[in-house]
């Protein structure tokens, strides 16, 4: 029924999620306080470097879409002085406002049961109310778990099992006699994995397996994409520094080394397979490191998946984490290699492999405002 609602509401407006469900308590909520006792500035006690992780639930025309419900907001119900975090006063109304939202990527609606409202946080100034403060309300200091799940929705313009993140920036507003809290930012993602759910009874040999395998592959995936980027960048660099060169002698003109980058980068125009190619190698690196993590981790299915996998990961969960892999090894380059992004946008790929320049083929690499 779910997937239903979430259909629906995104034919009508998109991108837009059915309401959560009842959820249970987490351990991991960001608590709704105070900076003063009765006064101050309104809070949020959490851990914001901690990632928000959505699974898969539907694929909406070209959109994967993934859901989640944690974190929830929950009311803070003791006074904290060493944090110092301290109890809103009845009657305060909290509500949540973006101040900035990956905007087509990512939703979060949060249904109020105060005022039986959705609210669907999609763009900068959206606004939701959370709840008032109060007994009988959704924050009532005096209920066992005063809380409230917003699901959260990252939509991916991507096939199902794809990698993909987005970010949410907001602050807590009320009426009452708090001031604003300051800007917090929460990050969704369907790269993380999973924690494994050891077995109770039994030692779980298999899982612990699977875990070092992912460990180890992650390892060597990441220093293979390194490895296989950084010649490029490198043969880029001797391009780009000739070409600052006011009047370059014959010994250092830049045609050359731009024409040493591409066969390096790209070998567009020359011969030999594909798979010797940086893409190639790149796109092999993945398939391996996915293969070995699926025969000890995936779904037992002899004799493609042997029976002592351990089943704690599907297929998506392994692409997807490789994904997120790769984007961070991206990253790195880019803050090692100054303009990374730009030089590779010089490099156009083979048509065979789609004909793009090469920076379209890693969208981590970011710039910074200096470039």
């Amino acid at each position: 029924m779910r997937k239903l609602i979430l259909l629906l509401g995104m034919i009508c407006i998109f991108p837009c999620i059915g309401p959560a469900t009842a959820h249970a308590h987490g351990i991991y909520n960001m608590l709704i306080g105070s900076t003063l006792s009765g006064g101050g500035t309104l809070k949020l006690d959490y851990d914001f470097s901690s990632v928000a992780r959505v699974g898969y639930d539907s694929t909406v025309g070209p959109y994967s879409v993934y859901t989640g419900l944690e974190p929830a907001f929950e009311l803070l119900k003791t006074d904290d002085a060493v944090t110092p975090s301290y109890v809103l006063v009845n009657g305060t109304d909290v509500n949540v406002v973006v101040t900035g939202i990956d905007d087509g990527k990512l939703s979060v609606q949060i249904m109020n049961l105060d005022n039986s409202t959705t609210y669907n946080l999609q763009h900068v100034g959206d606004t939701a109310l959370l709840g008032v403060v109060g007994p009988g309300n959704t924050l009532d200091p005096s209920a066992p778990d005063p809380h409230v799940h917003p699901t959260l929705a990252l939509q991916l313009l991507l096939p199902e099992g794809q990698f993909g993140e987005a970010s949410i920036s907001f602050k807590l507003t009320t009426s009452s006699t708090y001031g604003a809290s300051p800007v917090y930012t929460l990050k969704v993602s369907n790269g993380p994995l999973a924690p494994i759910d050891y077995d109770t009874t039994t030692y779980g040999a298999h899982s612990v397996t699977c875990q070092k395998t992912v460990g180890a592959q992650i390892n060597s995936f990441t220093n293979k994409r390194l490895a296989l980027l950084r010649p490029c960048l490198d043969a880029l660099q001797v391009y780009k520094a000739r070409s600052e060169l006011t009047t370059p002698p014959p010994n250092l003109a830049p045609a050359p080394a731009l024409t040493s980058a591409e066969k390096i980068c790209a070998n567009a125009s020359g011969t030999g397979p594909d798979t010797k190619t940086i893409l190639g190698k790149v796109g092999a690196a993945q398939a391996a490191a996915f293969k070995a993590i699926q025969k000890k981790c995936g779904t037992p299915n002899p004799p493609a998946i042997p029976s002592s996998a351990s089943g704690d990961f599907s297929d998506d969960d392994i692409n997807q984490m490789l994904g997120l892999a790769g984007c961070r090894a991206e990253e790195l380059l880019a803050g090692a290699y100054g303009g990374a992004r730009a030089e590779l946008a010089l490099i156009t790929a083979r048509a065979s492999q789609g004909g793009k320049t090469l920076d379209t083929y890693f969208p981590c690499l970011y710039t910074t405002a200096s470039e």
